[in-house]
C-alpha cells in the first residue's frame, strides 16, 4: 500500500468542480480536513482503512483544487458534503472530521442523520467555546488585514515558515510522513486556500473563543448516532477537557485521549489513533458502544 495508489478524482457538485481522493473498497468512510490543512494529510489514514473500506477525502470548497462557496460556515459546508455524497451515489457513510472538519461532519450528521451511520470527531471545533488566544486573534482580524496577510504569506519562501508553523500543533513532528510536509508547503503557496482558512477562523470565532452559533454539542446530544471523540492530550489549540465533557453528554458517545499528541493527533500518534478509530469503523454495529 503506497500513497501513489490513492486516486485523485473530480466530480461536479452543484456546478462546483470538486477534487477528492479515493482509496479502497467496502463501506464508505468520509474524511473531512480542517482549516489550514490539506485533504492529503489523511493519506496515512486512508491507506490503513482502505483494506476494508472505500475511503473518500474531499478537498473542501475554497481550497486549492475545488471551487468556492459564498459562505464557509460549517452548516453550509455540511450541505455541500451531502450534495457530494449524492453526486457519488453514496447512501450513507462513517464520517470522520478533524478540527473545523469535525464541526462540519457533526453538522452533516445533525442535518442528515440517515447519511451518517457513525461519527468520529478528532480535536474538533464546535464542542465548547474555549480556544487558544492565537485562534481568537485570527478570528478578529479585519477582512482587509486578513487578505493582506494571505497575500504576503503566499510569497515565495514563506511556505517554509508556514509549513514549520505546523510544528506548533504537533508534539511528535518526526512521525509525520514527508508527503504531509510537502502537502503543507503546497497549501501554503495557495493564496486562495490561505484566504479561505482565515475566513473560516472569522466565521467560527469571536473575541471570546468559538462562536456560540457554531457549537454543535447540544444538537448532537439529540442523536442516537454512535460518536467517538478523539483528542490529543497536549492539544493547545482546543482543550481536551472540552472533548471529554462533550462525550459525557452524548447518548452514544465515547472519548479517547491520545498521550503525547497535539492538535493534529491523527498524525502525531498515528498508531494510537488507528487503534481507536479502526475498531470504531470496522466492527459490527453491536460492537460499537
Amino acid at each position: 500500500m503506497r500513497e501513489q495508489d490513492i486516486e485523485t478524482r473530480r466530480v461536479l457538485v452543484n456546478g462546483i468542480s470538486t477534487r477528492y481522493y479515493e482509496y479502497g473498497e467496502g463501506q464508505p468512510v468520509l474524511l473531512v480536513a480542517g482549516a489550514a490543512s490539506s485533504a492529503r494529510d489523511w493519506f496515512p489514514v486512508m491507506l490503513d482503512l482502505g483494506d476494508t473500506c472505500r475511503v473518500i477525502a474531499p478537498v473542501l470548497p475554497g481550497f486549492s483544487g475545488t471551487g468556492s462557496l459564498p459562505d464557509v460556515k460549517p452548516v453550509h459546508m455540511a450541505a455541500f458534503l451531502a450534495d457530494l455524497l449524492d453526486a457519488l451515489d453514496i447512501d450513507s457513510v462513517i464520517a470522520i472530521g478533524h478540527s473545523y472538519g469535525g464541526c462540519v461532519a457533526a453538522e452533516l450528521a445533525i442535518a442528515h442523520p440517515e447519511l451518517v451511520r457513525r461519527l468520529a470527531l478528532v480535536d474538533a471545533n464546535g464542542l465548547g467555546r474555549a480556544a487558544h488566544p492565537a485562534a481568537i486573534a485570527l478570528a478578529i482580524l479585519p477582512p482587509r488585514v486578513a487578505d493582506l496577510l494571505s497575500a504576503l504569506a503566499s510569497l515565495p519562501g514563506s511556505e517554509v515558515v508556514l509549513a514549520c508553523s505546523t510544528l506548533l500543533l504537533l508534539r511528535q513532528p518526526w512521525r509525520v510522513p514527508l508527503g504531509t510536509w510537502l502537502a503543507q508547503a503546497r497549501l501554503a503557496r495557495s493564496q486562495k486556500s490561505l484566504r479561505t482558512s482565515l475566513e473560516i477562523f472569522r466565521e467560527c470565532g469571536d473575541i471570546i473563543g468559538q462562536r456560540p452559533d457554531t457549537l454543535v454539542v447540544d444538537r448532537l446530544a439529540r442523536l442516537r448516532t454512535p460518536v467517538l471523540i478523539v483528542w490529543g492530550d497536549t492539544d493547545t489549540l482546543l482543550p481536551a477537557w472540552q472533548g471529554r465533557a462533550a462525550a459525557r453528554r452524548l447518548p452514544a458517545g465515547r472519548f479517547v485521549l491520545l498521550t503525547g499528541a497535539g492538535h493534529v493527533s491523527y498524525l502525531d500518534s498515528h498508531t494510537d489513533f488507528m487503534d481507536a478509530i479502526g475498531p470504531f469503523v470496522r466492527d459490527s454495529a453491536d460492537r460499537v458502544p
